[in-house]
């Protein structure tokens, strides 16, 4: 016991150090904000999806990107060598991880019931415990599968199969779409029925009974996950795969006295070469696609079931859907991709061997840029009239809005490599700007004119005041361009700044 909870003091302490803690409270906060400014009735029915979507899995990726850097560090090293136990180490991770999950969602609750305070207590209860069980679930999964990656590209492409399920089923469960029994053998359905139960007890059709009844099956598998996840920490360093030649920091590196011509040329075809070796990258450039087929297809359904189930017709409010879904997310798909590549050459050191390269950091990061740019162009030309959503096809303000879009990719990209010194740090960067790049079209659209233009500071606003739909109030289309080109530019400029005298320190 005494062990344990020194494990879990030493994890929180870790955690606090990377930034983990200070990021869920900032997001509790952001989404209990989100939660109060719409009506009573929809915090309702939309705080059980945020919650057991994104609050239950906040520590998902954190877990398996903790592992790989302790693996990178040798700190798995020193802990074998220590009193600590693996078992003890990922019972530490569970605790801290799933109560900061409890953190954000003890006030995002409150805010979603509070046309009821009276009632409070009892709605806290099973929404808490259905966070938390989901979130056991969802860790212990992901620790037993990043604990076997050979690298975070490695786990980003084994866990979306494995976590899919778990999230999906619940999701088409407390929906309405499709309801069966069965959909019970998903240990995540009770966890997401609790949520509801909580938050909204009238939406719920099953009786208590059947929920109490499902909790200790829930258990039962989320046991079974942690046992897994120990095992799987104490084999996974040995078994993980060397990585594939090519990978390394010299064949990665530009070769000294070439030019610097030939060394953006050789960071290309290395890029290129890695591309068929890695099939997660293959997936990235299939992803717009994917994305804008599963859009067009799912939004007639949603907006059928919206309809149907709350009255709320969805088709009007088509343009922040796309701008939500597509637009600026291609941009954050990629942005995202060429970030963990900028900070992977980091941790490899290769960032510090460009000092005496022809390939300054200047000019590696202006690469990485123009890449991540041109991967948004062609994905959102693609996507966008492939998701079914643009209405009266292309437009002088619609490819403003393509163009303002595709340079948010550098921008999360840059954000990533100035504010994250490891991967850990990186992935907590995309969630922060992720929300609010996910939450700005949003506002803008929800907030009447000339209200809605106070947000203009946030460059993910101009590619959605310039989408077809939306209300720009006097800013034309050249203004939108100028605007968000500028506004994006010092953004950016800012970041690289902060992103070179950070090197340059290290």
């Amino acid at each position: 016991m005494n062990r344990l909870l020194a494990a879990t003091v030493l994890e929180a302490r870790v955690e606090l150090r990377y930034g983990i803690v200070p990021t869920a409270a900032a997001l509790g906060a952001l989404w209990t904000l989100v939660l109060v400014a719409v009506p009573a009735e929809a915090a309702g029915a939309v705080a059980p999806y945020l919650l057991f979507v994104d609050t239950a899995a906040f520590g998902v990726l954190v877990a398996a990107a903790l592992l790989l850097f302790e693996r990178t560090e040798g700190s798995r090293q020193a802990l074998a060598a220590s009193p600590l136990r693996s078992g003890e180490g990922v019972a530490a991770k569970l605790s801290v991880l799933t109560a900061l999950s409890l953190v954000i969602a003890v006030p995002m609750a409150v805010a979603a019931v509070r046309d009821r305070l009276p009632d409070a207590l009892w709605a806290l209860a099973p929404a808490l415990a259905g966070v938390a069980l989901t979130s056991l679930l969802l860790l212990t999964l992901c620790l037993a599968v990043g604990a076997r990656a050979r690298d975070l590209s490695g786990f980003l492409l084994a866990a979306p199969p494995a976590v899919a399920p778990l999230i999906i089923v619940p999701l088409v469960h407390i929906s309405g779409v499709f309801e069966h029994p069965l959909m019970y053998m998903v240990p995540t359905t009770v966890g997401a029925d609790l949520i509801r139960w909580g938050i909204s007890p009238g939406s719920v059709d099953t009786g208590p009974l059947a929920l109490f009844a499902g909790v200790p099956y829930a258990l039962l598998w989320a046991a079974a996950g942690a046992v897994a996840a120990r095992r799987a920490v104490e084999r996974g360093a040995d078994s993980v795969p060397p990585p594939p030649t090519g990978r390394g920091t010299a064949a990665r590196t530009p070769a000294v006295g070439r030019g610097l011509l030939p060394a953006v040329v050789r960071f290309a075809r290395i890029d290129l070469l890695g591309t068929g070796r890695d099939p997660l990258l293959l997936l990235m450039l299939c992803a717009p696609v994917l994305l804008a087929l599963v859009v067009r297809f799912a939004f007639p359904a949603a907006a059928d079931l919206l309809r149907n189930s709350y009255g709320f017709d969805l088709v009007p409010h088509a343009p922040v859907v796309l701008a939500v879904l597509v637009l600026l997310h291609v941009p954050m798909m990629f942005g995202v991709v060429g970030g963990l590549r900028a900070i992977e050459d980091t941790d490899e050191n290769i960032l510090l061997v460009l000092r005496v390269s022809p390939l300054s950091l200047p000019a590696y990061l202006a690469y990485r840029m123009a890449v991540a740019t041109a991967l948004t162009l062609v994905g959102l030309a693609v996507a966008l009239p492939l998701s079914g959503l643009m209405a009266g096809g292309w437009s002088g303000r619609l490819a403003v809005a393509l163009l303002l879009a595709a340079i948010q990719a550098p921008l999360l990209l840059t954000g990533m490599t100035a504010l994250a010194a490891n991967k850990v740090e990186a992935l907590l960067v995309v969630k922060g700007i992720g929300a609010v790049m996910a939450l700005a079209p949003v506002a803008v659209w929800v907030l009447p004119g000339p209200w809605n233009l106070l947000l203009l500071p946030l460059p993910p606003v101009w590619p959605a005041l310039a989408l077809p739909g939306y209300t720009s109030g006097p800013l034309g289309t050249w203004a939108l361009m100028s605007g968000g080109l500028l506004v994006t530019a010092v953004a950016v400029a800012a970041l690289l700044r902060r992103t070179v005298n950070r090197i340059d320190r290290g």
